[in-house]
């Protein structure tokens, strides 16, 4: 196989009246979903991923290095675990004035399991496009689930999970949350986990291309909206890929969130994210431009090698996760829990109500 050079991979910023993207992650030991996803990203195009790692033990940043000539700029935090500030917030301060985010255009925080998907456009190009005066654009998570697979088995991560919660889920509160797309020079200070922190109110559009004003003028870290209605004529979501397959979250757990580092992986976790309730196909047109991509990825010198040994460490901590009665116990559990259902939107949000009064009692 002749060995691809920085030059062959396209790089989105050369082209013609094309804005500069760049999308901005916070990762450790996600070696082997990490090329599929940066293909992806690169199909959609983005220009520039700003990575940043924290205490990775599964050669990540060996990877993210071999994968520099792909526009992927890596910054290494070391072990700042139990440190304070959480690793997270960290990365999106120091993340503003990068250059990959300072010569920007457009930026996105997104994390390793959220894949955008478009319906009527092949990159996030014409989705700015065809909103030429946002400042903001919401990317609703669709919480995807385990599609019955223990193992990991082969492929891509939205390959091998198609089953999804249904659209406008009421409850949990997460079914309703969403990342943004958003203009460098618009009126914000800096990043944040779900939008980013606004000096005032932007023009913000949601998934069907409408502006909603509610969404610009809310709270920063107001991320609970439309409460159950089901959205017509959706052009863009984010799939939530948040636990793939079993033996996949039990790995997961082991690592711990980059966000809420004292917040447990557990089955509680797992029951308000595995949805398995509907087929949703809206990725599948990006498919082909992501593996050819992926391809292209995997011939960089040491790409393949890079990756090839994070998935040997992924299964070597499987297998003592497994050895555990711990891990042994929970993989049962989560056999057993093996799908969550979405309640009716009347019921969801009469759930939501009454967790609502009850922290409002507790406060």
């Amino acid at each position: 196989m002749m060995m691809a050079l920085a030059d062959d991979l396209p790089d989105w910023r050369d082209m013609a009246n094309a804005p500069q993207i760049t999308v901005v992650t916070c990762v450790r030991d996600e070696g082997p979903f990490i090329v599929d996803w940066i293909a992806h990203l690169r199909a959609l195009g983005v220009g520039r991923i700003l990575v940043f790692t924290n205490d990775c033990r599964d050669g990540t940043e060996t990877l993210l290095e071999a994968l520099a000539p792909a526009g992927v700029s890596h910054v290494s935090q070391g072990n700042i675990l139990g440190s304070g500030k959480t690793p997270q917030w960290r990365a999106m301060a120091a993340a503003w004035d990068h250059p990959a985010c300072a010569t920007a255009e457009w930026l996105a925080h997104l994390d390793v399991d959220e894949y955008p998907a478009l319906d009527g456009f092949d990159t996030l190009h014409d989705l700015v496009a065809s909103v030429p005066c946002a400042q903001a654009i919401a990317l609703p998570w669709r919480l995807f689930g385990c599609a019955g697979r223990m193992q990991p088995g082969q492929g891509a991560t939205p390959e091998r999970f198609d089953r999804a919660a249904p659209v406008g889920l009421a409850y949990p509160a997460l079914g309703s949350f969403f990342k943004t797309l958003f203009r460098r020079d618009g009126p914000f200070m800096g990043f944040g986990i779900h939008r980013p922190r606004q000096s005032a109110a932007p023009a913000f559009f949601d998934d069907t291309g409408t502006r909603d004003d509610a969404l610009g003028e809310a709270a920063q870290r107001i991320l609970l909206w439309r409460g159950g209605t089901v959205p017509q004529g959706r052009r863009v979501q984010l799939n939530h890929y948040s636990t793939r397959s079993i033996h996949e979250f039990l790995v997961k757990r082991a690592r711990g969130l980059p966000n809420h580092t004292d917040k447990p992986i557990d089955l509680e976790y797992w029951v308000e994210r595995n949805f398995n309730e509907t087929r949703c196909t809206m990725i599948d047109h990006h498919l082909l431009a992501m593996r050819t991509e992926a391809t292209d990825l995997r011939a960089l010198p040491g790409v393949a090698e890079a990756e090839a040994a994070t998935r040997v460490w992924h299964g070597d901590m499987l297998r003592r996760i497994l050895a555990t009665p711990d891990g042994a116990r929970l993989c049962g559990r989560l056999v057993l829990a093996a799908n969550s259902r979405a309640p009716d939107p009347r019921l969801g949000r009469a759930l939501l109500d009454q967790y609502a009064r009850a922290q409002a009692a507790a406060s």
